[in-house]
């Protein structure tokens, strides 16, 4: 009899967490509460073009996830572009990509821009930050960048990403932000033809050629941990299976993890960031850059991601795409704010920042929300980070509780599926073979 593991989630984590409990001779069952695969990556339509809710990249770095694309024989998909970051501050819009842009940054005083260049090296060439992981990073900040530097650039930038909880978060997360994005070179981001819902519906089709199953508008109701595995309810329906693995943020699991699991579920304190998106169509582009980080108080975003800088445009039929990003915490004031009332402070907010933006080329403006984007980490988390798997039970994590202090991106989630499923692995063979020696004792 084979042995079969429950995946809670069909975003990248769970459908890479499957196909490689395949690998190891283990049949997945993928349980997906709504019609769509991919988490994040899921998509909408616009005018017959494909349009994701949520932007994504990879870059060059991204070792687990080009694996996969090779595997999947996607990689030849890929095209690359070099890109550039702007820097929206005071009314003006600066470059921020090489040394001679921050040496002409007129935002700060020429001796805050050397302090930044130097701080910036120093940290480029830091390769063991661990001891980061106990400094919050405000007041890392203040001591390599100066008091400055701190106040006009990144306390805005922190407090628009992690709200009035910036000040738990630890160094170590902005040093390893850094290396994934400023890694010393000139930024190559890439994308893939098809987008990201593309790679997702690869992975679901090598997991049921294979055998495995992905059901989807499979709601998991209820998952219980006993002596032989773990029953998960579904629909109305139990099932048992020899383990479970969970991918669901920690919040939701607790929520139907049933008996003496309940408890066990770790972190039941740790606070999520969400994240509301207002995704603008145009004919016309917005700006030189993919990326513009943006610092003013009447504009309710924090930053703007022109996708279409990397994405070619015969691939979205000449449409510019770009996202006005917003992060916060799910159920706050921001997150609940009706969608018209964005796409009016998004349309606005542009004709203030841009000269040039032209309203009438707006083919449409289209508003998402996700409650989980990543937790906001506290002091110290690596001595709190939760285990990969519930001591003492069958039930396996792989969250993005679990990927700090690496960036919270489908690399790192491929990367965490990857060992997650050599676990499992390895606890159910150990755990058959116990049962198979029990057995032998009996019949002696």
């Amino acid at each position: 009899m084979s042995t079969r593991v429950a995946v809670l989630g069909a975003g990248i984590s769970g459908l890479a967490t499957a196909y490689y409990l395949q690998r190891h001779g283990i049949t997945p069952v993928v349980f997906e509460s709504s019609n769509e695969i991919g988490g994040l990556g899921s998509v909408f339509r616009h005018d017959g073009v494909a349009i994701e809710r949520f932007y994504h990249v990879m870059l060059n770095s991204d070792r687990y996830l080009m694996r996969l694309l090779r595997d999947l024989h996607l990689h030849e998909s890929v095209r690359w572009t070099k890109t550039g970051m702007g820097f929206h501050i005071d009314g003006k819009l600066y470059p921020f990509n090489t040394p001679m842009d921050l040496l002409k940054f007129g935002a700060l005083s020429m001796m805050d821009r050397v302090r930044t260049g130097a701080g910036a090296l120093a940290l480029s060439r830091m390769n063991d930050a661990e001891g980061l992981d106990q400094v919050p990073v405000d007041q890392f900040l203040r001591q390599r960048f100066g008091d400055s530097a701190f106040e006009k650039i990144w306390l805005p930038l922190l407090r628009a990403k992690f709200g009035d909880l910036y000040s738990q978060v630890p160094a170590y997360w902005f040093w390893s932000r850094m290396r994934r994005e400023k890694s010393g070179g000139p930024e190559v981001k890439g994308y893939i033809e098809g987008g990201y819902r593309r790679i997702a519906n690869a992975v679901e089709g090598a997991i049921e050629s294979r055998g495995g199953v992905v059901r989807r508008n499979a709601a998991v109701e209820s998952v219980i941990n006993d002596a032989r595995g773990a029953l998960i309810r579904a629909n109305g329906v139990e099932e048992r299976f020899d383990a479970v693995v969970s991918t669901l943020p920690l919040p939701q699991l607790r929520k139907i993890a049933q008996g003496s699991l309940q408890p066990e579920v770790p972190c039941p304190d740790l606070a999520y960031q969400g994240v509301v998106n207002v995704v603008m169509v145009s004919k016309e582009p917005l700006q030189p850059y993919y990326w513009n980080a943006v610092v003013n108080p009447r504009f309710p975003f924090q930053g703007i991601v022109e996708t279409t800088r990397v994405i070619p445009a015969r691939w979205t039929k000449g449409k510019h795409i770009t996202y006005l990003m917003n992060y916060c915490q799910p159920g706050s004031e921001a997150y609940e704010r009706p969608d018209d009332v964005y796409r009016y402070q998004a349309i606005n907010g542009l004709k203030r920042l841009y000269s040039t933006f032209n309203e009438d080329a707006v083919e449409a403006t289209y508003v998402f929300r996700a409650p989980y984007v990543e937790p906001v980490w506290p002091v110290n988390y690596l001595q709190n980070r939760p285990p990969s798997q519930i001591p003492y039970t069958n039930v396996f994590l792989c969250t993005t509780a679990h990927a700090y202090p690496q960036v919270n991106a489908w690399n790192t989630s491929i990367g965490l599926a990857k060992d997650t499923a050599k676990k499992v692995a390895s606890h159910v063979r150990s755990f058959a073979r116990i049962e198979s020696q029990g057995e032998a004792a009996v019949a002696a």
